[in-house]
């Protein structure tokens, strides 16, 4: 069997209109600070400069970056924001598609998820078993700042496990 190869890049439209804004709300800041004098200028002109100024290095990076996000091919689900490795498709038991704010997740349900949580750091631990209790899986593809259609995304997931579920001729 052979399974059509989708890679998932960062939505680079996305970041960009966020950077501008982000830079939009620095240069507001900056001139609240030179515009308002005293203590309550500079202390709401930075906070504003120092927030949106690190969100404007996190949107840059995430429009430079050219790795792949996402590759599902016949190996398995690659995420590189989940920082696993390949979960072969065999190991997959069943995935669902959340929507937060917008923002959509496949839940994997997957067959030894322990296997998989143990490649995790202790933080991104107690954040899986954090996950878990909330309703969520353990292990959660962030699909939030992706160029792709996240049913897409699911039912090709869907598809793909159940085509290389154990026991299956």
């Amino acid at each position: 069997m052979r399974t059509e190869r989708l890679v998932v890049a960062n939505a680079r439209g996305k970041y960009l209109a966020l950077l501008l804004c982000a830079l939009a709300f620095v240069a507001i800041g900056a001139l609240i600070v030179l515009r308002q004098p005293g203590l309550g200028g500079f202390l709401i002109g930075g906070a504003s400069i120092a927030f949106f100024g690190a969100g404007a290095v996190l949107f840059t990076f995430q429009l430079l970056d050219r790795r792949p996000r996402l590759i599902l091919d016949d190996d398995g689900l690659n995420d590189r924001t989940l920082a696993v490795g390949i979960i072969p498709w065999r190991d997959i038991a069943d995935a669902r598609l959340l929507t937060v704010r917008g923002h959509a997740f496949v839940c994997l349900e997957l067959r030894n998820p322990e296997h998989w949580t143990d490649k995790l750091s202790p933080r991104q631990r107690r954040l899986a078993a954090l996950n878990q209790r909330m309703g969520y899986a353990m292990l959660n593809v962030n699909l939030a700042g992706a160029a792709v259609d996240p049913q897409a995304v699911l039912q090709r997931i869907l598809t793909y496990s159940a085509m290389y579920e154990p026991g299956r001729g």
